[in-house]
């Protein structure tokens, strides 16, 4: 008799487990990158007798009630919040962000909500800060795990090359023209060209070239700066074979004398391998490889994690890589609030990958809690009326033993 009142209690004590775990599941519903718990129950045996008749197994198994052994976890996908922030991150698919505390301890989380702080660290609500690694700027990974951090503004850079590429072309058509080229004659010139260039403090400055074409698949070519029309910083002849390619001329090196303070003279090499003379309109197409100073005014995150800052002088800047980190068995991390984890044993290391190989960085969505709260209630129902029905079952057991008490008299 006594036995049936602790296996009730059992289910008491479990049934009430399960309704604080379906509690936490239903208080987490708006935890951005929750995952539910779910309870496992499994049975207890208060006795167990095997005997033998004829041969034959006699089994003679008393329950002893039930407990909940654990409690796992529901790593599934949530779904997306889009949000107007391009730092709010969400992962679609395996793996979870990486942060770092301040005592230098990296824990792992869902919860993509980061933002910079004043260093241009990206952290998450906490301060924690999100890991990646540096890129140089081809894209390469250049520098070890660690923080991800974005310049609040970019230094200017001196130009010191200039390429004129396609479609750049010289009109095989024109005129040709003989002396000298002169700027303020536009008589000597078939065609003229500006483009801005940048000193070692980041001042702009105008670089015009001249082109005169003075024989049959022969070009002059002079570079002007600023307001001086009368002393070039640099001049060549470009020769064209019978096809329009460019046989000889090039490059061209520019010396740019400087007053304000800049480094001086700037020297600039000018490539013109690319340039054509054939019979169509004249095109200039160049590009250079310096730039004023730039403050942040964005930033943005790819797919595959790529970290990229935007800048007010144009420049878009590769900064990092976030790092994804992935467990061959989830379950051996354990929650410590805050929406973060840690695996629960020092030895257990996770697998780091770049983003975008497990997974899709979602820029500007978070992950919500992937409770669902439909079958929440309807776990809380069934976990209501078990502990009534193991309540009843002690109310029983309790009238049962007033009937034995009464056998006495």
């Amino acid at each position: 008799m006594l036995q049936s009142f602790y296996t009730a209690v059992s289910g008491l004590n479990g049934n009430q487990k399960w309704i604080d775990v379906i509690s936490d599941n239903i208080a987490n519903v708006n935890t951005i990158g929750f995952k539910s718990e779910r309870v496992t129950f499994e049975d207890l045996v208060a006795k167990s007798l095997t005997t033998f008749a004829n041969n034959t197994p006699k089994n003679m198994e008393i329950g002893g009630g039930s407990f909940i052994a654990l409690t796992t976890k529901d790593f599934s996908q949530g779904s997306f919040q889009n949000t107007v922030n391009p730092l709010d991150l969400a992962l679609d698919g395996e793996g979870f962000f990486m942060v770092k505390d301040n005592q230098g301890t990296v824990y792992y989380t869902r919860a993509g909500q980061f933002r910079l702080d004043v260093n241009g660290d990206i952290v998450n609500v906490d301060g924690m800060k999100l890991q990646g690694w540096k890129l140089d700027t081809a894209g390469n990974i250049s520098a070890a795990l660690d923080k991800i951090n974005i310049p609040y503004s970019i230094l200017p850079s001196i130009t010191t090359k200039i390429n004129l590429v396609e479609p750049t072309n010289l009109d095989s058509r024109v005129n040709t023209i003989s002396g000298t080229i002169d700027p303020t004659n536009p008589a000597t010139f078939n065609y003229a060209n500006s483009m801005t260039i940048y000193d070692s403090l980041g001042n702009p400055h105008t670089l015009t070239f001249y082109f005169q074409k003075s024989s049959p698949n022969t070009w002059n070519v002079a570079a002007y700066v600023d307001n001086n029309t009368t002393t070039p910083v640099g001049s060549g002849t470009l020769q064209f074979d019978s096809t329009g390619k460019l046989i000889s001329g090039s490059p061209i090196t520019l010396s740019i004398p400087l007053t304000n303070g800049a480094t001086t003279p700037q020297t600039v090499t000018v490539d013109l391998t690319q340039v054509k003379q054939v019979a169509s309109d004249f095109i200039f197409y160049a590009n250079q490889d310096g730039f004023a100073k730039g403050d942040l005014i964005g930033v943005s995150v790819s797919e595959d994690g790529v970290v990229r800052g935007m800048y007010s002088n144009g420049k878009v800047e590769l900064i990092a890589r976030l790092a994804v980190a992935t467990f061959k068995d989830k379950e051996m991390l354990v929650r410590k609030g805050n929406n973060l984890y840690l695996p629960n044993t020092q030895s257990f290391m996770p697998i780091i990958t770049p983003g975008g190989i497990l997974n899709k960085v979602r820029s500007g969505f978070l992950e919500l809690s992937n409770v669902d709260i439909s079958k929440e209630f309807i776990n809380l129902i069934t976990a209501q009326r078990a502990y009534q029905a193991n309540a009843r079952v002690i109310t029983t057991d309790d009238q049962i033993l007033q009937e034995a008490m009464n056998i006495k008299r």
